[in-house]
């Protein structure tokens, strides 16, 4: 008999009882996002990411994005994920595509970043936003940025207001807490974690997206393709779950779309600088001596030139 069981970490479970990155993680999907890897090559080519620079990919799925940043740019990365079976993979891919070296992987939560204050040139991440705290999350982001650091995160957005049955079904398949939002409150919450020239780019209505496209590159990625066919065929339930979401997003498809919001963290104002000592000594005797009329003006005048 077919196993309807698959095993994640150590705890053997139905794909009905997986959610929805564990089930990413297991059939090791790295590009699961909207618009898939075609709208991340586009997106890397409208930001300014160089070789010198660190970059955070927080949510790093099984390290596609990371593993062509390496390689691409020879840029050093840091990949994300709370999932350790992604991690895993990710670490894998590196490995395999030679850029271990530069590309590493680490299970982290993206609400609590174990990371210092101003540590990245650049962080991305691709639908991860939409499933939390988003305000929280970006303030987090912030935090770890250098000043002049800049966020480009790539998120699902709603076109239209969703009907009431449409929020559950979503919640249903991509689990509870989901929650896209119209482009211009994803701008508002940037700009209300701290992030200033927050724009969102190459914005795109779902409707529009080449499948063809997505599908093509998906063929092409080995970490997904090597055991994916003996997933399908030795459980059965896997291809009814994925039909769940597929039919979900083929009825409600024209309500969504996504965007790349991008944001860049400022430098902070300088402190006010505190008097010399010089200064401080000589203050009271000033205001003492500005109380006669006849000399204020030119003690006033040679302090000032003598400093």
């Amino acid at each position: 008999m077919a196993n309807t069981h698959v095993e994640t970490q150590e705890n053997p479970k139905s794909i009905q009882d997986m959610n929805y990155f564990e089930l990413l993680a297991w059939l090791g999907i790295g590009s699961s996002h909207p618009g898939g890897f075609p709208a991340t090559l586009k997106n890397l080519e409208s930001i300014s990411i160089s070789k010198d620079d660190l970059v955070l990919d927080a949510g790093c799925g099984s390290g596609l994005t990371a593993c062509h940043l390496a390689k691409t740019l020879g840029c050093q990365v840091i990949g994300i994920d709370i999932n350790e079976e992604m991690i895993e993979k990710a670490r894998q891919r590196a490995e395999h595509e030679g850029v271990a070296q530069l590309a590493q992987f680490q299970v982290a939560d993206v609400n609590t970043l174990p990371f210092p204050d101003n540590h990245f040139d650049w962080i991305i991440g691709e639908s991860i936003t939409v499933f939390l705290d988003k305000e929280k999350v970006y303030k987090e982001f912030y935090r770890v940025l250098k000043p002049q650091g800049s966020l480009a995160d790539l998120e699902m957005a709603i076109l239209h207001e969703l009907p009431p049955q449409a929020r559950t079904l979503m919640e249903a398949c991509y689990g509870q807490g989901t929650n896209p939002l119209p482009l211009e409150e994803w701008e508002d919450i940037l700009k209300k974690a701290g992030f200033v020239d927050v724009e969102v780019r190459n914005p795109q209505a779902l409707i529009n997206t080449n499948s063809n496209l997505i599908f093509n590159e998906l063929k092409k990625d080995w970490v997904l393709v090597k055991d994916l066919i003996q997933k399908v065929t030795n459980t059965p339930g896997l291809y009814r779950r994925l039909q769940q979401n597929a039919n979900f997003m083929k009825r409600y498809k024209g309500y969504f779309g996504y965007g790349l919001i991008c944001g860049r963290k400022p430098i902070p104002p300088e402190p006010p600088k505190k008097p010399s000592i010089f200064n401080y000594l000589l203050n009271p005797i000033r205001e003492q001596l500005g109380k006669l009329p006849l000399f204020s003006a030119e003690l006033f005048s040679y302090n000032k030139q003598s400093q």
